[in-house]
């Protein structure tokens, strides 16, 4: 799988992987890789259907992102790394790490879901997304108006116009195809349950969710229930999107978990 991306080499020890939500490409954790810049390398990554990466006819699934990914870093001679992944790019961090647990050294993973456990509910979202997807091809902002206004992203009010724009138009650069059809390739509905895998997993984990995103936080609350070394961090005054919400809180508190064994 080829993606778009960009190696941020700063000469330090250690490498950290960003992985961006739905709607969005590498761009978006620009102030994420800024934050971080003193303390690791970075590599930005377009996910398939955003930015630059293609989607659409392509056969993939999240297996195959996740050896890609693996393969990009191995391209640029890192065998082990920390990856840090919000929403859809959390989903895509978790499969990562399950598939590759010796390479990651750090997992950070940020309003993300293992995925879901009940085949039935599965097939549910699956048609929830397939309408979605459908949603996107025929009006895309008409769809971007629906998804902004979606409960998930209430809090998203508070926080500035210029910050709420940029977001915006960032959703407009995406082509609505692609990410379409990213959805019918490794949405929720589609990609397999992780929830069985994360007891057997010896990774570092920190879990991130924002104090006003109710349904994330009680994901995040059951994740480290069953993983063996988790920390948990409910970062107040922010909802999903806690890096865009309150981004000077974030940033600190996972720049002290990467330096807590920082080299």
């Amino acid at each position: 799988m080829n993606f778009n991306y960009e190696y941020l080499d700063r000469g330090k020890s250690r490498t950290i992987l960003l992985l961006h939500g739905f709607l969005s490409s590498k761009e978006s954790m620009r102030r994420v890789a800024d934050g971080l810049k003193d303390i690791r390398n970075v590599m930005l990554v377009d996910l398939p259907g955003f930015g630059q990466t293609k989607s659409a006819d392509i056969d993939y699934s999240m297996d195959t992102i996740a050896d890609g990914l693996v393969s990009l870093m191995k391209h640029h001679d890192i065998h082990q790394f920390d990856v840090l992944g919000y929403s859809m790019g959390g989903r895509t961090a978790l499969a990562l790490t399950a598939s590759y647990p010796k390479m990651i050294n750090k997992c950070i993973l940020e309003s993300a879901s293992p995925g879901i456990i009940d085949a039935e509910k599965r097939a549910e979202r699956y048609k929830i997304d397939s309408e979605r997807s459908n949603f996107i091809v025929k009006d895309y902002d008409a769809f971007l108006k629906f998804w902004q206004d979606m409960p998930l992203f209430n809090s998203q009010q508070r926080i500035s116009p210029e910050l709420l724009n940029a977001q915006h138009q960032e959703r407009l650069t995406q082509q609505p195809k692609e990410a379409a059809d990213s959805l019918l390739k490794y949405g929720t509905g589609v990609q397999r349950s992780y929830w069985e895998d994360l007891s057997q997993l010896d990774n570092d984990f920190y879990l991130i969710a924002g104090s006003d995103d109710e349904k994330f936080v009680a994901v995040a609350q059951s994740m480290s229930e069953r993983l063996k070394s988790a920390k948990l961090n409910i970062v107040e005054h922010a909802g999903h999107n806690v890096h865009l919400e309150n981004y000077h809180s974030y940033i600190k508190q996972v720049r002290d978990y990467l330096k807590e064994d920082n080299s």
